[in-house]
């Protein structure tokens, strides 16, 4: 053995035995070893000390080697895995934690078979290695990641009969239940295809419970759902819409009290009453109606103008009509005021406010939709932001090396 293959020895060897003092002192020794090591390709060892380190879960030595270059991370053994897959496959959490606090772009490297660090958790039963890296990466583009054969991890928990796996798995919210495989097999699918185990019972609830379906019934509802929610909302809006445009135009024309019959000198025939005893009550009757009428209307004008309706485009024609909703309510507030002699009572003031109870009500709810909806955009923005700066990095890449 020459001298080179026995400092790659002793190398290996504190990587493996966690002896961290040994480390410092080759790499004291020679800044360059951990280089060389990976370009030589010794036939003796088929992973890197970090790889070693990772999957023996030596903390220290997994920082050590870090410290001196964070690169490493990306280095793949002879299976095209790296030390992330390796920590993982070995339930080494702390580990795992460390190298993503290092590079995180790290964690969505595939092996050579297209796995990601997820596919190997379930492969090798890492259940809560799998809990933790869901945790900690928050992303479900990772959670949703296909192998080369297009399985899923649900396929994957599902086929090897891991129960408590896919009961965790389907109560994700992000976890997409019926993506199909090259087979076009759903997790349901090959549920049913193999359904022989123990587990087959509580594996069945929880596909169930989480509306898991075959491949032939997941084609149907994806083409059919949507296109049928927005003709039924299409509908629904068309309606409501003439009816508050209908509702506002008669409030307009003809208002609370109708309009004086004669000419006096006080008075002239055709002028609304209520705009003569309560002009301040008539502006604002006339102001809300108007909002109602214009927002109806834009409604109806928007639905028969031939635009494709989308779900997006149903959303927004449905705050339009909160608005239309709201300004109708008020309009009636206006109206029983004027009409009903209730002005001074107890009661009235009760009825007063709980319509406007119901309108502020209302209006907090399209608030909080609002708000929802400009979240949702901005947390994809930043998602978007992240990996396009973590894929246009400037690094060396090691993807090609097997060691």
């Amino acid at each position: 053995m020459d001298e080179q293959t026995k400092r790659y020895q002793l190398l290996h060897n504190a990587a493996l035995e966690g002896d961290l003092p040994s480390l410092l002192k080759l790499i004291e020794e020679d800044k360059f070893i951990l280089d060389r090591f990976i370009i030589d390709k010794s036939a003796h060892f088929n992973q890197t000390p970090l790889h070693v380190a990772s999957a023996k879960g030596h903390l220290e030595i997994v920082k050590a080697l870090l410290g001196v270059n964070p690169i490493k991370c990306f280095v793949r053994d002879h299976d095209g895995m790296n030390p992330i897959h390796v920590a993982a496959i070995n339930g080494q959490n702390y580990v795992i934690d460390e190298l993503i606090r290092v590079n995180p772009q790290a964690v969505n490297e595939r092996t050579y078979g297209g796995e990601t660090v997820l596919h190997l958790c379930v492969k090798h039963n890492q259940l809560e290695t799998l809990k933790h890296l869901v945790a900690v990466t928050d992303d479900g583009e990772l959670l949703n990641s296909k192998d080369s054969h297009d399985n899923t991890i649900l396929h994957l928990a599902v086929a090897s009969k891991q129960n408590e796996m896919t009961n965790f798995l389907v109560n994700k919210r992000r976890m997409k239940k019926n993506v199909m495989n090259k087979n076009g097999s759903t997790a349901m699918d090959i549920f049913i295809e193999n359904k022989k185990g123990v587990n087959d019972k509580e594996i069945c609830k929880s596909l169930k419970r989480a509306q898991a379906v075959g491949a032939k019934e997941a084609k149907n509802t994806t083409k059919k759902q949507p296109a049928a929610w927005v003709k039924k909302q299409r509908n629904s809006l068309m309606v409501v819409a003439s009816l508050i445009s209908t509702m506002a135009f008669q409030v307009g024309t003809n208002p609370p009290g109708g309009v004086w019959q004669e000419t006096t000198t006080s008075r002239t025939a055709g002028i609304s009453v209520m705009a003569d005893i309560s002009a301040d009550d008539y502006n604002r009757l006339l102001t809300s109606s108007t909002v109602g009428l214009i927002s109806s209307l834009s409604v109806i004008l928007m639905l028969i103008s031939g635009l494709p309706c989308k779900r997006f485009f149903v959303v927004i024609l449905v705050i339009v009509m909160w608005f239309a909703i709201t300004s109708t309510a008020y309009t009636y507030v206006i109206s029983i005021k004027f009409v009903s002699g209730l002005k001074s009572t107890i009661w009235f003031r009760v009825f007063e406010y709980t319509t406007y109870v119901w309108t502020i009500s209302t209006i907090s709810v399209l608030i909080g939709h609002v708000i929802c909806t400009l979240f949702k955009i901005i947390k994809h923005l930043c998602r978007s932001v992240i990996k396009l700066f973590r894929n246009t990095c400037v690094r060396p890449r090691f993807g090609s090396i097997a060691v």
